[in-house]
């Protein structure tokens, strides 16, 4: 038998699961070119943070300030925002814990709790600072419109500190081109008005159809990233830090500094780091979701096209806290879903691999889905259906993509 191992439960400690495939089948692993990148130490990070990109360093910056906002990104995100958030306080001399608040960027996604905190933050930081949770729903400050006409309404925690620092992460995003940067603020902290405007008419989904230059490694004329930005700008953000993922969600590389120069130089890697070769198409395509368990559908909607018309997408999704809850996406009810639900569909097999079955309302639900709970069941529906398949094996598929998506865009 021909055995691979793939990475599982990021939050959780992380182990492996292993699959295996009959000798005579044609079999081939996709790792992105950067999963066995070597983890970043405390030294290195430490002197990102001391020379940022077109910033001033957090020393200089906190200079006459006196209250500091720190946003960082979800349980939704890799980040391991607690390696980092103690090198950020700890360049903060003068600021006392008090005067420092931590707001987590939740967007319209469902609330965090505790204990999902203390994996994203540490038990140290919610020891000694004040932790608070975006409502995209009440309590954020309008303050104008941007050119693309989003409502400028953004949390007001946020809006009226001194200092503003931003900790999140760059990968792969299937309409912003690569988060990071000003995405933390938009969606990140934005009201709901904001974030509808923002996905529904920016991006196009109120009409089911994307704008162009959107998409999975689209920067350049990206009108998401040029409103984000531009509703960046209006509200302030003094620092931004992001980091790069190995396959293992251990953080590799760190860019900090000018929201858009930290990010645009943060791409640059991340376009080959993320990044993988995958030549043809695939009867079976095995699509393990790792560092965005908890939006499982993103490894269906970035690799689906590599799938033979009568293929069988097989997803690995282990996800003990489920699907996280989506309030501009989601579904509701049987009848009710939120205002920018996209239904996918798909004539093809879909066979998802979890321990923690969760009916995800964006994946098709037809006839063609199964849900299973071990490999074994896996392997059986695939030789019902496949003589001797050719396979690929995509270790991350929620943030990794083909080399042709995220190579270098012509300027």
């Amino acid at each position: 038998m021909k055995v691979f191992k793939l990475p599982q439960l990021h939050w959780y400690k992380g182990q492996d699961l292993e699959v295996y495939f009959p000798e005579a089948w044609e079999v081939n692993y996709y790792p992105m070119m950067g999963f066995n990148s070597s983890p970043i130490n405390s030294k290195d990070i430490k002197r990102v943070l001391r020379n940022p990109i077109n910033c001033k360093p957090l020393s200089k910056l906190i200079e006459g300030k006196r209250e500091v906002a720190l946003v960082v990104d979800d349980i939704t995100r890799p980040t391991k925002a607690y390696q980092i958030l103690k090198l950020i306080v700890n360049e903060l001399k003068g600021i006392s814990p008090d005067a420092i608040r931590i707001i987590v960027a939740l967007g319209a996604h469902g609330a965090c709790y505790r204990s999902q905190l203390t994996k994203k933050l540490g038990e140290s930081i919610l020891n000694q600072y004040a932790v608070y949770l975006h409502n995209p729903f009440y309590g954020n400050e309008k303050i104008g419109e941007t050119t693309f006409g989003t409502p400028i309404e953004v949390n007001s925690e946020y809006y009226y500190r001194d200092l503003k620092i931003g900790l999140g992460c760059i990968v792969p995003h299937p309409g912003a081109g690569f988060g990071g940067g000003s995405k933390i603020v938009l969606p990140g902290i934005a009201s709901f008005n904001s974030i509808y405007h923002f996905h529904g008419i920016v991006e196009g989904r109120r009409e089911g159809k994307r704008k162009p230059n959107t998409g999975w490694g689209k920067v350049k004329d990206n009108p998401m990233r040029k409103d984000m930005e531009e509703f960046t700008n209006k509200v302030g953000l003094d620092m931004k830090i992001d980091v790069i993922v190995n396959g293992k969600g251990d953080t590799v590389k760190v860019f900090a500094g000018n929201h858009l120069d930290e990010f645009m130089e943060g791409v640059k890697y991340a376009r080959d780091h993320y990044s993988t070769k995958v030549e043809g198409n695939f009867d079976v395509i095995i699509a393990n979701v790792y560092a965005k368990a908890n939006e499982a559908v993103l490894g269906f909607i970035n690799w689906r096209w590599k799938l033979k018309d009568k293929g069988t997408f097989v997803l690995i999704a282990n996800a003990p806290e489920g699907q996280i809850p989506h309030y501009m996406m989601g579904t509701f009810g049987k009848k009710f879903s939120a205002p920018l639900r996209s239904k996918l569909t798909s004539t093809q097999k879909i066979v998802i691999l979890s321990k923690y079955k969760v009916l995800d309302p964006w994946l098709p639900i037809n006839e063609n889905l199964l849900w299973v709970k071990d490999w074994k069941e896996v392997l059986e529906e695939i030789k019902n259906n496949h003589k001797e398949p050719r396979v690929a094996i995509i270790p991350n598929a929620d943030i990794q993509c083909s080399y042709e998506i995220l190579k270098e865009e012509s300027s």
